[in-house]
């Protein structure tokens, strides 16, 4: 679990007069809403100091297959009127550089103004723990089911809790009856949110957290509105503009999600396999930190394992890991089959540190490649011939 990071924000206590009703105005007037026909945002107060405020805005939705979208904001009063900057303007990117450390926080200003990204991988990995496999019981679709672009995905399965899929601020907005929608700004110009969940994450918002940390648990929960026919979470994709964005060819936790001819249907696919509506995925976790693996020797008896030149047991022993040690894994290549503790396998990791070691030595939380196929040139072609499958020089007590 990660640590919190501290911060000191202005405490709320009751809004100030005319702000509830600046914020509605300015959000409606955005979204180009009905007023007669709209219900009345639900607005979560953060932080107040002086002439300041900085909180978030919700139209709740109807009983359809929908999701409600949230929307932070800056304002300040000048005399007895507010100026509103919502969430992907430049007036609420103007007001975050000038409101007061207390309001927003430098960390804050640097998170909200982060350059987009166009990256096709998202850097993120999915919303669960690495190496665990969840059922995508929604391809890509819109908030609103077939609204346009399909920015979201439908997960559930394992032991379901949501963790955040790469660091970021948290935010939990359309606060109501003991659930919300979370909302996770990343510091690589996506935001990412999650509805439908229970038992959330006990952070004050604004606080920075790092990949993994919890989140909350899947639910049917409708703060907002909208529907749940079962207990999942529904995520989105935004960049820090405020616009969504959508997920086709995109890239979370070495899995690219790809547009069916409807919404939530579609399918994801990783090194040529496809997995369709209703599949399981493995979290693959993001490239943007190495995956990581526990040493298990085979037989018991034996304290460390060999670490290699190169994916095979021809490659020359460089090395060795003890019992129980965390490694980093960089890349996956195939090569020669080991008999190890979990049977036989021919994939090996090759480690952080430029050394090579059998996969079935290694707990990962799955049989299947955790960390993305190593390119040609990171594959070491250096060996020196041995006729022991576990080395010829191997100390005693070694496998591998």
């Amino acid at each position: 679990m990660a640590m919190f990071l501290s911060l000191t924000t202005a405490q709320v206590t009751a809004a100030p007069p005319g702000l509830d009703e600046a914020v509605t105005a300015t959000l409606l007037e955005q979204k180009k809403a009905d007023r007669a026909r709209t219900p009345a945002p639900v607005i979560d107060h953060m932080r107040e100091q002086g002439d300041w405020a900085f909180g978030a805005a919700t139209i709740p939705v109807g009983n359809a297959d929908e999701a409600p979208i949230s929307s932070l904001y800056v304002a300040v009063r000048s005399g007895d009127k507010w100026k509103v900057g919502l969430e992907g303007t430049d007036e609420f990117r103007n007001l975050v550089q000038q409101a007061p450390e207390s309001v927003v926080s430098s960390g804050e200003k640097k998170t909200f103004t982060a350059p987009q990204t166009r990256e096709l991988n998202t850097g993120l990995a999915l919303p669960w723990r690495q190496g665990d496999s969840w059922y995508m019981g929604g391809g890509p679709h819109g908030y609103s089911g077939n609204s346009r672009p399909f920015n979201s995905l439908d997960f559930n399965g394992g032991d379901g809790r949501v963790l955040a899929p790469g660091a970021g601020r948290v935010y939990k907005t359309c606060v109501r009856a003991n659930s919300a929608e979370v909302k996770l700004v990343h510091n690589n110009g996506y935001t990412t949110t999650y509805y439908h969940m229970t038992n959330l994450i006990n952070a004050q918002d604004g606080t920075e957290i790092a990949a993994g940390t919890y989140l909350g648990r899947i639910g049917t929960q409708l703060p907002c509105g909208g529907s749940a026919s079962g207990a999942h979470v529904h995520m989105s994709l935004y960049n820090t503009n405020g616009g969504a964005v959508a997920v086709n060819g995109k890239t979370f936790g070495g899995w690219t999600f790809w547009e069916g001819s409807r919404a939530y249907a579609g399918y994801a696919e990783r090194n040529g396999v496809r997995v369709n509506v209703g599949g399981r995925l493995t979290n693959y976790g993001s490239d943007s930190s190495p995956a990581t693996g526990t040493v298990r020797s085979h037989p018991e008896a034996n304290s460390t394992v060999n670490l290699r030149s190169g994916p095979g047991l021809k490659h020359s022993i460089v090395g060795t890991v003890r019992d129980g040690d965390t490694v980093k894994i960089a890349c996956t290549a195939r090569g020669d089959t080991v008999a190890g503790k979990w049977g036989n396998t021919d994939l090996w990791n090759k480690l952080d540190t430029g050394n090579w070691i059998s996969d079935g030595f290694v707990d990962t939380g799955s049989n299947d490649p955790v960390a993305p196929a190593c390119t040609d040139a990171q594959v070491t072609t250096s060996a020196t011939p041995t006729d022991n499958a576990a080395g010829a020089d191997a100390a005693p007590g070694t496998v591998g």
